[in-house]
């Protein structure tokens, strides 16, 4: 069996038909971050995000373009890099949600539900913490989780306050972390995902 010899510009070919695509799939999980991948999986999504992206400047630029050429190789990846983050923004609309939900796909972009809600609050939302031994917290989240398996397992309250024992909400310093192992219920004072109004 003959040995597979790779030269500089079959090694540059191969890299043209991934890092693209890979170069989409991280502008678009820079707006919305999600745990890793598979390595195989990301290599397959990597290779049919780059496909279109090599026909599509193949067809655009004049004559016959080279892995060896900077010029394309830097259009070719500052093209998936953008082209993933501008999805993204397009996918985060409310409108695309809307038009999604008329073909039953429900399934939000953000990976945790706090990036789905409370990331969205107004500066000036507040929030009602019930702890599980009853306690509660007020505040406005400012930090969270940003996806299911990202290792943050606590939320970040700006202007704290915390029920005194006679009833009073009082200070609770600045800012307040709260684990959200220790949490029982959210109450949001405003509704942030565009849901109608009942």
């Amino acid at each position: 069996m003959a040995d597979v010899v790779l030269d500089a510009n079959a090694v540059g070919q191969v890299i043209t038909y991934v890092a693209p695509g890979f170069l989409a799939r991280a502008g678009y999980r820079a707006r919305y971050p999600a745990p890793d991948r598979p390595p195989g999986e990301v290599l397959i999504v990597s290779v049919v995000a780059s496909l279109p992206l090599v026909a599509l400047l193949g067809a655009l630029l004049p004559g016959e373009q080279q892995a060896s050429q900077l010029g394309y190789v830097a259009l070719l990846l500052g093209l998936g890099l953008t082209l993933g983050y501008i999805t993204a923004l397009v996918r985060g609309r409310p409108r695309t949600k809307k038009l999604l939900g008329k073909i039953d796909y429900r399934s939000e972009p953000e990976g945790s539900i706090y990036s789905q809600t409370l990331r969205h609050m107004s500066d000036e939302g507040t929030v009602v913490i019930e702890l599980k031994d009853g306690r509660r917290i007020w505040g406005c989240p400012r930090n969270g989780p940003q996806s299911k398996d990202d290792g943050i397992a606590e939320l970040y309250l700006t202007y704290p306050k915390a029920k005194s024992g006679d009833g009073e909400w009082v200070d609770a310093g600045a800012g307040l972390i709260v684990p959200l192992a220790e949490v029982s219920t959210i109450v949001l004072d405003e509704e942030p995902t565009g849901a109608p109004t009942m």
